[in-house]
């Protein structure tokens, strides 16, 4: 009902500014068919979309993806596009081809088309500059703002439509043969628009990323097998396996870096694959490098300059206290230092979406408190963070989910007190000769006299620990951590 009442709304503005829109007078005065206007339109559509789209027209695709979905966004961008048309070329061009003239109208009021779409977003107001140019141009030769109309409409029709298709179609090469994999009856809709300074998304947002259904084997080894996973916005999500479990490769399938055999990824709701979906996106990934003869300050430079909104370099060095090590080489860097500047670098371009693969490795106590700060702040802030660790105190103290994989496969998914609960044991520590065997013991860990028992009953572990008559002192119960809940559930899922 809200998208009816939208494309009711935008349908009711054009016609409105179509009522009070000047007329102007086409540039070739020789009478013409109405559907010749028509034909002009859907030509520059067609061309516009060859030519900026850099690719053919995925009939594949579009033959594959549901009719329904494929009429009601088509729909959509036509009543939008009327209603941009009725603005821009018949108000806006209109008034200004009298006292400017028709190029110098042209092209300010293209300009200014453009600025309104995108006046942050670099390439893309070329794109508008470009679209821009040739609805006005179609106006101006015909004279008719249906021309404008059919080719802005048509071309937002072929762009929507074609992503559309190809979110529900992959063509994946396996061994240098395509093979298509099957898709989700549930594709995901369009991504919610992005916010700069990370306003809260509503809950029934998009998520940020998402595995559904992924399998990738490297040879023998399968690295994942059918593994469901999802990153939300405001939310730190620890991905916990022991080493093997398909975590790194996890990250890959979702920054696009590796394709699935099967199962689909998507990232910003497209395709990890395209360059679009990873605008948002800062990255730490296992292994890092930096050219080794670049200073520090201009390796930062070179990332800074991909972001139209990047930190500046001080900014970013100083969020990771590399600002005293500016002028050194990259090749003269500690680990820890490498490490520092590669997280300092997944965040200079201000980004909406961090993966960051084991980013305290080599780090110091408090620049990994600092980082663990930052990355909650940012969280917090409707950012979205998928963070892999082997320190597990860390996925404890900032996590607001835990996904723990074991073999490929994904074993549990839920808060840390979840996660906990889950393993279903309490930790007892006590120092003894040797602690007898009884019922309800989970495990036990023990070095000379220090036994650690993890057990599924204290209280009833205790009692019998005293009614065996073994010796004992310095009991302690508490409840397990995150690390013993993950210790406990991936003996029981051996990678």
């Amino acid at each position: 009902m809200r998208g009816c009442a939208q494309v009711a709304a935008w349908v009711a503005i054009a016609v409105g500014v179509m009522l009070v829109a000047p007329p102007i007078a086409p540039a070739d005065l020789t009478p013409h068919a109405p559907g010749e206007a028509f034909l002009v339109g859907s030509i520059a559509a067609l061309g516009l979309f060859l030519v900026l789209a850099r690719r053919g027209i995925p009939a594949a695709a579009l033959a594959a993806a549901p009719r329904r979905r494929l009429l009601a966004r088509s729909v959509v961008l036509t009543a939008k596009s009327t209603e941009e048309e009725a603005i821009w070329r018949g108000l806006v061009l209109g008034l200004l081809v009298a006292p400017l003239g028709r190029p110098l109208a042209l092209a300010v009021s293209t300009v200014l088309f453009a600025a309104s779409h995108a006046p942050r977003q670099g390439r893309t107001a070329a794109v508008h500059l470009a679209t821009g140019s040739v609805f006005g141009l179609t106006y101006l030769a015909t004279g008719r703002l249906h021309t404008a109309i059919v080719a802005h409409g048509g071309y937002n029709v072929l762009v929507g439509a074609a992503s559309l298709a190809e979110r529900d179609m992959s063509l994946l090469d396996t061994g240098g043969t395509a093979r298509t994999v099957v898709a989700s009856p549930r594709p995901p809709a369009d991504p919610p628009p992005k916010h700069a300074d990370h306003s809260m998304a509503p809950a029934s947002a998009e998520p940020a990323a998402r595995l559904e259904g992924v399998v990738k084997s490297f040879g023998d080894v399968r690295a994942l097998d059918g593994v469901d996973l999802e990153l939300r916005a405001g939310e730190v999500l620890a991905l916990l396996g022991p080493n093997g479990a398909g975590k790194s490769t996890a990250v890959a399938i979702m920054l696009g870096l590796r394709r699935p055999d099967a199962g689909r990824a998507w990232l910003d709701g497209r395709d990890p694959r395209d360059p679009a979906a990873r605008r948002g996106v800062g990255a730490v990934l296992q292994e890092v490098g930096f050219p080794p003869t670049l200073r520090v300050r201009e390796t930062t430079d070179l990332v800074r300059a991909h972001f139209p909104t990047a930190r500046s370099t001080g900014e970013a060095l100083d969020r990771l206290g590399l600002g005293s090590l500016a002028d050194r080489q990259g090749m003269s860097l500690s680990g820890g230092q490498r490490r520092r500047l590669a997280v300092a670098l997944a965040l200079a371009g201000r980004p909406d979406v961090l993966f960051l693969d084991e980013p305290t490795a080599g780090m110091d106590a408090a620049a990994r408190r600092g980082l663990l700060r930052d990355l909650a702040r940012f969280a917090a802030g409707g950012g979205s963070v998928l963070l892999t660790t082997q320190q597990l105190g860390e996925a404890e103290e900032i996590a607001t989910r835990v996904v723990v994989l074991a073999r490929g496969r994904v074993i549990l998914e839920g808060s840390v007190a979840e996660v906990r609960a889950r393993a279903g044991t309490t930790r007892v520590t006590l120092r003894a000769k040797r602690v007898p065997r009884l019922d309800g013991i989970a495990s036990i860990d023990s070095h000379l006299d220090h036994h650690v028992v993890y057990v599924e009953d204290a209280d009833v572990f205790v009692t019998e620990l005293v009614r065996s008559g073994v010796p004992f002192r310095e009991l302690e119960v508490t409840p397990v951590s995150l690390e013993d809940a993950f210790v406990t559930l991936t003996r029981e899922n051996p990678a």
